[in-house]
Order: structure tokens, then C-alpha cells, then sequence
């Protein structure tokens, strides 16, 4: 396989789902990488990037305030409880609500997250992205966007039956670069091989899918963090910002 594909399936090839065969040559994982305590997010991210096959990768944070409105009602029902009108007392409630909101809003790191879209001459995919910080580096969870999976398979009778797995990339920015790595299936099985790690896959075709638990995946990820498989640059999907 020619090594422009290689670095373009590093970024879309990940995201394979567990029933349907793939050509897959990297690793997955069947659950996340992140926790709500190591998740993160940097708005450098945002932007329009390009590969050097001319790829373009717009990246955009999305807030998913659902929580919060959901909260907001719930507040607004228990305070004024009665139906009576009292205005003074309106007032003194919202108040309060909105000082509770302020404070929510300042909060939720979490509640933020990535919608990539890439495009190419052929296709166009949208992906969900949640950025960690492990052990001093950059982590992104990918898996495709559920809108666009569903209007890309509406009406098939597979639909039901697809599970998706998270690609995960080490992500390095430098000013208007990103540096994109990960695991491709022949260095996870070197490391098999040779006992350098134990944590729990499957094969699957000609991918290979860790079903490993979220605190496994993250001390692998850590453990190998600075090996040559996270920072080949021969091997590397190399983004330029464009916008």
C-alpha cells in the first residue's frame, strides 16, 4: 500500500464497525480513550487544515448545552412552584437561575467536543472528536458522526446491526501544523509478539480492535507515547492550516 494512502487511512480508516469487513491496516478500539477527568479542549484546533493529497479537514467545536436547558427548566418549575404570580419574586428567581447558569457555563470542558469533516474528491465524512491530555500528550477520539452514519445508511438493513469502534491519533500542534500519529495493525502485533504488552483484542479481517477497558487503553497509550509508532515522521498524516 503506497504511503499516501497509508497516511490518509490513518485519519479516516480507523473507524471501522465491528460487522462489516474493512481494509482497515490500523487499530481500533471498541471503547473510548477519554474520561470527563483527563478530557480536554484546545480552540486552536478549529480551523480548516489540508493534507498533502489535498484533503481538507474542517474542524469546528460544537457546545452540547442539552444538559443545561434540561437543568434550567427543572429549576424554573421547583421555584416558582405555585401558580400565583408573585412579580417581585419572579425577578428574585431568575436571577438566581441565571447566576446558577453563569456558573455552569464556566464548567463544562466536557460538554464541548470536535465535528470534523473531511473532504475529498470522492466523499465527504463527519466525524465526533474528544481531545485528552495523558501523561503530557495529546489524545483524539474519533468516531463517526451519528446524523451522518444514519443518512449515509437510511433505509438498509444493516443499519441495526453496526457497532462502532473510536480511532484514536496522537496529536502534536505546532504553530499552524498538526502532527497526526497512531497504531498500525503490524506494530500492535510486534508488541504482542514480543511481550511488551498485554491488553485484550480481537482480529477482525485485517483490523485489529482492542476491547480492552478505558484505564488499559490509556496506560498503553501513555506507556507508548514516545516510541517511534507515535513519532515516525515518515508515517505521519502532516495537516497545514489553511484557514
Amino acid at each position: 500500500m503506497k504511503t499516501e494512502q497509508i497516511k490518509r487511512i490513518k485519519f479516516i480508516g480507523f473507524f471501522i464497525f465491528l460487522l462489516v469487513a474493512t481494509q482497515s491496516c490500523v487499530v481500533s478500539s471498541l471503547n473510548p480513550l477519554y474520561t470527563n477527568t483527563d478530557r480536554i479542549h484546545l480552540d486552536e484546533l478549529n480551523g480548516v487544515w489540508q493534507g498533502n493529497e489535498k484533503d481538507q479537514y474542517i474542524i469546528k467545536t460544537i457546545v452540547d448545552s442539552s444538559d443545561l436547558r434540561i437543568k434550567a427548566k427543572l429549576d424554573t418549575r421547583s421555584s416558582f412552584g405555585s401558580d400565583e404570580i408573585d412579580h417581585d419574586n419572579i425577578k428574585k428567581k431568575l436571577k438566581e437561575i441565571e447566576k446558577k447558569l453563569d456558573a455552569k457555563v464556566k464548567i463544562p470542558k466536557v460538554n464541548k467536543y470536535y465535528q470534523i469533516t473531511m473532504i475529498t474528491e470522492k466523499d465527504t465524512s463527519v466525524f465526533d472528536g474528544r481531545l485528552s491530555n495523558l501523561g503530557g500528550h495529546y489524545f483524539m477520539d474519533l468516531i463517526p458522526n451519528d446524523k451522518h452514519v444514519e443518512d449515509k445508511i437510511s433505509g438498509s438493513f444493516i443499519a441495526g446491526m453496526l457497532v462502532t469502534t473510536h480511532g484514536f491519533f496522537k496529536i502534536d500542534i505546532k504553530d499552524d501544523e498538526l502532527v497526526v500519529n497512531t497504531i498500525e495493525n503490524d506494530d500492535f502485533e510486534d508488541l504482542i509478539e514480543n511481550k511488551r504488552v498485554r491488553i485484550e483484542y480481537v482480529e477482525r479481517d485485517n483490523g485489529v480492535i482492542i476491547t480492552a477497558k478505558t484505564e488499559d487503553i490509556q496506560k498503553f497509550l501513555i506507556k507508548f507515547a514516545d516510541s517511534k509508532m507515535f513519532n515516525d515522521p515518515d508515517e505521519a498524516l502532516i495537516l497545514k492550516r489553511i484557514k
